[in-house]
């Protein structure tokens, strides 16, 4: 008898605090595992099916800056998403106006030079900063200068991953292969004092070489005497991914380090000995009252066609999901708004990869979860209330925060790949769990609207006209997951609560 009154009474306190809180519904901020056990007597455990219609994310938003991570490369066999290749153009210019190489008293090659001096290459140089994919097979890479008739390709603008400017096509000024797996080895410049490693080096011809000679002259009016002349002459370079068949990955590129540069490499004499060195073109990452920022844009092409994405049939059992520039799916949970009222103690999406044949073609850092609202002139806003349970947040305004300022609580909110044995086929493979208990809780309790849901891989997120950063990388990873009639790796909406 006494414990059926404690029971009684603690399930009364429990409820009264419930109501009385309604406006802050707190009951799910409990750890995981505090979550009563379910034994149908008090808590109890219902699974509701989640229905996934396949999208893509077209046209894309997504803008790349000066510096973000930028992606070079190929991939050319992935059959669950077809091809991918991404090409890099930026300017890169001197750090200072009228410009010279070395110091005011060298002689470098002048006629009137020591024997001895003068220019011998230049080589352009990346900062690599990592890699997806295979990063055992070669990726060759190209150069050519941009057309100088191009004149959208401009320091004030911002571009979107479609964008390409015009370039000389016959052009090709250098190229190279590279193995990415070599990239963690040391190269030594010609002097042989000097090294570099994690770097990209694409050696340009002589003819490139000869341009900087027969224009190198910092008087007025001349190419080396400001950034605005120097531009005409120097409108910026494209560096391609044409890799071959068996391509497949990407590298990820800093602009704005040290290490992403043109090398001009020389002997000189001053007072000492001849000296072998070189002087640098920078990616100009901010504007002065002397030089422009330099310009850049990160094309990516994702080319499905003969993909297992592309040849899904209309009823598929399958979703798919790929990160920016990428697809989507809209998540339908019917049940949902039919459920009565009751205490939440923990809901829970939960995703299923479907194992792939491809292991070097990772799955997305996070996958990320928000709402569809199609009622409203802005289709997607922040889930609520799950995003981050300790902030407060607003998706139903246009103005911040309509997200958490400090942003997602991932490890309350989820989207990170969780590892496991599939049973089916015994490969190591992914699923994912979302913890939306308090948006189920305003739904059954206060009615609030259960929304659709979009499920993707984004770089960045897109509400009320503002970009905000997200957690992954451009173009990293994709993963083909279950839907709600899978039968083995079915997507879900499972649901722990107790009866009111």
């Amino acid at each position: 008898m006494q414990r059926k009154f404690f029971l009684l009474v603690s399930a009364v306190i429990a409820f009264s605090i419930f109501f009385w809180n309604c406006t802050k519904i707190d009951t799910t901020e409990i750890g995981s595992d505090l979550i009563p056990a379910v034994d149908n007597v008090h808590t109890f455990a219902d699974t509701l099916t989640v229905f996934g219609t396949q999208g893509l994310l077209l046209p894309d938003s997504t803008k790349i800056r000066t510096h973000d991570l930028h992606v070079l490369g190929t991939i050319n066999n992935d059959p669950i998403f077809g091809k991918t290749n991404a090409n890099i153009y930026l300017q890169f210019k001197p750090g200072f106006f009228p410009y010279y190489f070395g110091s005011t008293k060298d002689s470098i090659g002048q006629p009137f030079a020591p024997a001895g001096t003068g220019f011998d290459s230049v080589v352009l140089c990346l900062s690599y900063k990592g890699f997806y994919g295979d990063s055992t097979k070669p990726q060759h890479l190209r150069v050519l200068e941009l057309d100088p008739a191009e004149t959208n390709f401009k320091f004030d603008s911002i571009y979107q991953a479609n964008y390409q400017p015009l370039i000389t096509p016959i052009n090709v000024i250098g190229e190279t292969t590279v193995i990415p797996t070599d990239l963690k080895n040391y190269t030594f410049l010609n002097n042989k004092k000097d090294s570099a490693h994690y770097q990209i080096r694409i050696p340009l011809n002589a003819a490139f070489l000869n341009k900087i000679l027969s224009n190198y002259d910092s008087s007025s009016n001349k190419p080396f005497h400001s950034d605005s002349l120097f531009t005409t002459v120097f409108k910026g370079f494209a560096i391609e991914a044409n890799g071959g068949s068996d391509a497949k990955g990407l590298f990820y590129i800093n602009l704005t380090d040290i290490n992403t540069r043109i090398e001009i490499h020389y002997r000189k004499k001053n007072i000492t000995p001849i000296d072998t060195i070189h002087s640098s073109w920078t990616i100009i990452g901010t504007t002065s009252t002397v030089i422009n920022k330099s310009a850049t844009a990160n094309f990516i092409n994702r080319d499905r066609t003969g993909s297992q994405y592309a040849n899904r049939p209309v009823s598929s059992d399958e979703l798919f999901i790929q990160s920016t520039p990428g697809t989507f799916a809209t998540l339908q949970v019917p049940g949902l708004s039919l459920l009565n009222n009751r205490i939440i103690h923990r809901a829970e999406l939960i995703i299923e990869e479907i194992p792939s044949a491809v292991t070097v073609l990772k799955e997305p850092s996070y996958l990320y979860l928000d709402a569809v609202d199609t009622g409203t002139t802005w289709k997607y806003k922040a889930l609520p209330y799950d995003l981050n349970p300790s902030a407060y947040y607003n998706p139903n305004a246009s103005v911040q925060p309509f997200y958490p300022t400090n942003g997602i609580d991932y490890t309350y909110f989820g989207g990170k790949p969780i590892p496991k044995i599939d049973p089916f086929t015994g490969q190591l493979t992914n699923y994912y769990i979302f913890n939306i208990s308090r948006y189920v809780q305003n739904i059954v309790t206060k009615h609030e609207v259960s929304y659709g849901l979009r499920l993707a891989a984004p770089y960045e997120l897109y509400y009320y006209g503002y970009n905000l950063p997200f957690s992954n990388l451009l173009a990293f990873g994709g993963v083909k997951i279950g839907n709600g009639n899978n039968p083995n790796y079915k997507l879900r909406l499972r649901i722990v609560y107790s009866k009111i």
